[in-house]
């Protein structure tokens, strides 16, 4: 049963992780590549967007109420997310990690690790993200030993990205925060008498926020723009360069660290499906976990390549604004309405 509470600390840190889990290695490169040269202030605009959403959010909660036909569209929705996302993971396990061994392995194992997640109580997944949160300070603590390969002439001069690319950097900019429908999810399990204010949204929304620009700032500042399109990880690859005496392979040690991180991730956006899929009253418990973890093994099992990682790589920032903006606005104003004819009556 899906009875259970959180405080609104646990509700931002697992929106915190799903929203930069599995993408934060290889975002910089995307946005830097969408928005060109203003790809970094780009990103504190579209950043701005979501704040002022999630205020919103906020105000219409109450109204986020999915029937039989949009839970559906969300399980979907989140079904095909979970399979780009576990290709992605897969992928650059391949690369950076494992070239021989066959691949179906680590896929099953992430599989298994995620299904035995969605399988235990719900405290579970709502207390993994703490185990990552001493590691973020440990890694923006090494990319800062990039710092002597950074240059600032990178990010200068500003005012030269075209309309077009600050139409598609705003969206590659928005896609940074996918995720955030799970405030509307899980909002309604926080304890009452955690009030939830302007300043809380905003220091949620700041801690993502220079995280991420973080990330992609260093990015740009390492690499000259024309050198980007080679390098799909700008992050890893960052970390793989510095020369650090104590650590061999630092870039490895991180890699695993993203991977946990992603499994969490993953986990999490399991976690909505459950919420969602047992809102109504079910007779199986297990089963339906079963099936999904089977059906995100199957859509995934074969296409590992290059070609379907490109794809993704350039279409996931189109998933952000029909999933996180579009329907939600759509449920909550028909709620809403729906509401307000029934008090009139």
């Amino acid at each position: 049963n899906m009875n259970f509470t959180i405080t609104k600390v646990q509700l931002f840190l697992m929106l915190f992780f799903r929203s930069t889990g599995i993408i934060f290695i290889g975002y910089p490169e995307t946005i830097i590549l969408a928005g060109g040269r203003d790809a970094w202030i780009i990103f504190f605009v579209g950043s701005l967007i979501v704040f002022f959403q999630l205020w919103i959010y906020e105000k219409l909660y109450k109204y986020f109420d999915l029937g039989k036909f949009t839970a559906w569209i969300y399980i979907f929705i989140w079904i095909i997310v979970l399979i780009g996302s576990i290709i992605y993971m897969q992928y650059n396990l391949n690369i950076w990690v494992q070239q021989n061994t066959p691949h179906t392995i680590s896929l099953v194992l992430m599989l298994l690790i995620s299904f035995y997640i969605s399988v235990s109580r719900p405290s579970t997944i709502i207390n993994l993200p703490v185990f990552i949160i001493p590691f973020i300070f440990i890694f923006i603590i090494y990319l800062l030993f990039s710092i002597p390969e950074l240059s600032l002439n990178h990010l200068f001069p500003i005012g030269t990205s075209t309309g077009g690319q600050w139409m598609k950097g705003t969206m590659v900019a928005m896609a940074a925060f996918t995720g955030l429908e799970g405030y509307l999810v899980l909002r309604k399990y926080v304890l009452p008498e955690d009030k939830i204010s302007f300043k809380d949204i905003l220091t949620f929304q700041l801690s993502i926020t220079l995280f991420i620009g973080f990330l992609v700032i260093v990015t740009k500042m390492y690499f000259a723009t024309d050198a980007l399109p080679y390098v799909t990880e700008p992050i890893l690859y960052i970390l793989k360069s510095i020369e650090v005496t104590f650590v061999k392979r630092l870039d490895i040690f991180f890699f695993f660290l993203w991977l946990g991180w992603s499994i969490i991730s993953f986990g999490l956006i399991v976690f909505n499906i459950r919420i969602v899929y047992f809102k109504q009253k079910r007779k199986h418990k297990i089963w339906p976990m079963a099936v999904l973890h089977l059906i995100v093994f199957i859509g995934s099992v074969g296409i590992i390549n290059i070609q379907v990682m490109e794809f993704i790589r350039n279409h996931f920032h189109y998933f952000y604004i029909p999933t996180t903006f579009i329907l939600p606005a759509i449920i909550m104003l028909i709620n809403k309405r729906r509401k307000s004819k029934c008090a009139e009556l």
